[in-house]
């Protein structure tokens, strides 16, 4: 009787145990497809997509933004100089202790009980030596200044996910020769691994082909990582969210630029924000000036206001509207003040705006001059990376030959491993910064379009003749 009933035991508990671990199968592969399933957006950017996005997102560029919006509502500010100010004011009031003056010995009390005042009144500045219409320019000068601002963020902004971006076609770049090198290192280890089974190589060959790619590995670990970085910084500069997984199309390539370097120079003095921000600073300030200087001046204004005053007794309150309880009364006239003498505090001021635009004026030239100095160099150093990369490239179809060569040798039995190694090596350094100087090359490019003032997008003007000169909105003296 023992026996059977262990036996039956045994035959339920196989099938339940056999029940739970199909379920466990089950909702592990359920669990493997939702995972599949939940894997994380691909988002495919070539560098003007990336660009688009940083204009959109970047915070510089936003602040930017909000800076010209200020400077418009600095505009408006300045126009109210020139239209009139409207102001009105209302009282009701009741007088429960009445004012009274004396006369002869007799208390005479004046007013009633309840007391109603309203005014309206108007003044509109007639003439003020240009005052108004210097402010207004000053402030149309500080909004042209404002949008140049985001043409500089943007253009900052450009080089930066430019450069980023490139940054992590190197690294890919990178991570793709070290993949190929260490995948040469397990080819060749299985190759000393297959020889020394066969008595063919020694035992320290095939533990220095071991060694040779256990180095190897640590560095393709190193390089993956680098990568990962490299794209976190690339999002942070778009302003993209880390849920995305990027997949960059372009790639680093060699684009034969010749451009002469003083035409260079002059496109660069015309196109550059900084200058035309240094101009309309210069113009500012002169505005300035002619503001400080017209403070010795007098203003001439015009007033007007209609006043409407009602009494009425406590009982009679509402009486305070009635004609017979109210009065109306108006007034106009022509104002003019002037100031005498103001400790010269006038005078501090104009000789401050004078030192102010002189700054302004040699600040224009020095800008003028640390730019033709940036894209001199600029020109120079795309000119060298040019002759570096030719000459880089001739160095890389030479390691390749040297690197199959030493492959036959090793092949043949000529030659040792590390023979193949140096080769191997020399190669992969060859290829790295022929990489490396495509990299930089193609900042050089991006900080070039800078340097030039470019717009975003590589929208540039077609005819450079056309480019309007700094203007300003001139209204009339008030």
């Amino acid at each position: 009787m023992c026996g059977p009933n262990r036996s039956l035991i045994r035959g339920e508990f196989s099938r339940d145990a056999l029940f739970s671990i199909s379920m466990m199968m089950f909702i592990l592969f359920m669990a493997i497809d939702a995972s599949a399933v939940q894997s994380p957006n691909l988002l495919s950017l070539s560098v003007d997509d990336a660009v688009r996005l940083a204009i959109e997102h970047n915070e510089s560029i936003m602040i930017a933004r909000e800076q010209e919006r200020k400077a418009s509502g600095t505009v408006r500010e300045a126009y109210a100089g020139a239209l009139p100010k409207i102001n009105v004011s209302a009282s009701y009031q009741g007088n429960f202790l009445k004012p009274a003056f004396f006369l002869e010995g007799d208390k005479i009390e004046i007013g009633n009980d309840v007391e109603m005042m309203g005014n309206v009144r108007l003044d509109q500045v007639l003439y003020a030596f240009g005052r108004v219409g210097k402010a207004v320019d000053y402030a149309q000068i500080y909004r042209k200044t404002a949008s140049l601002g985001i043409d500089l963020a943007e253009n900052a902004v450009v080089v930066s996910v430019k450069e980023a971006y490139y940054r992590v076609l190197l690294l890919e770049q990178l991570f793709e020769i070290q993949q190929t090198s260490l995948d040469q290192a397990r080819s060749h280890l299985a190759n000393i691994d297959l020889k020394h089974r066969a008595g063919a190589a020694s035992r320290f060959e095939l533990q220095r082909a071991m060694v040779e790619v256990k180095n190897r590995e640590p560095e393709l670990i190193r390089a993956e990582n680098n990568i990962q970085l490299a794209i976190q910084d690339l999002e942070r500069i778009i302003g993209l969210p880390h849920e995305n997984q990027l997949i960059l199309l372009d790639t680093l390539t060699f684009r034969q630029l010749s451009i002469q370097q003083e035409d260079a120079v002059a496109e660069g003095l015309l196109y550059r924000p900084e200058i035309r921000s240094m101009m309309l600073n210069v113009e500012g300030r002169k505005k300035v000036l002619g503001i400080y200087k017209a403070d010795i001046f007098p203003i001439l204004s015009l007033f007007g206001q209609v006043t409407v005053q009602g009494q009425a007794s406590k009982g009679n309150a509402l009486k305070v509207l009635d004609p017979e309880n109210r009065q109306i009364s108006g007034s106009a006239g022509i104002g003019l003040s002037a100031p005498l003498f103001d400790g010269f505090k006038t005078k501090g001021k104009v000789e401050q705006a004078r030192a102010d635009l002189r700054a302004a004026e040699h600040a224009l030239q020095q800008t003028r001059k640390g730019i033709r100095l940036e894209i001199i160099r600029t020109v120079q150093d795309i000119e060298s990376l040019i002759r570096e990369y030719d000459a880089q490239e001739a160095t890389v179809e030479l390691a390749n030959d040297a690197y199959g060569i030493a492959g036959t040798r090793f092949e043949n039995g000529i030659s040792t491993l590390l023979e193949l190694n140096d080769a191997q090596l020399a190669l992969d350094l060859a290829k790295m910064s022929r990489a490396e100087t495509l990299y930089r090359y193609d900042v050089a490019l991006a900080n070039l379009d800078h340097a030039l003032g470019r717009a975003p997008y590589d929208l540039v003007l077609e005819n450079p003749s056309t480019v309007p000169p700094v203007e300003q909105e001139e209204v009339d003296d008030q």
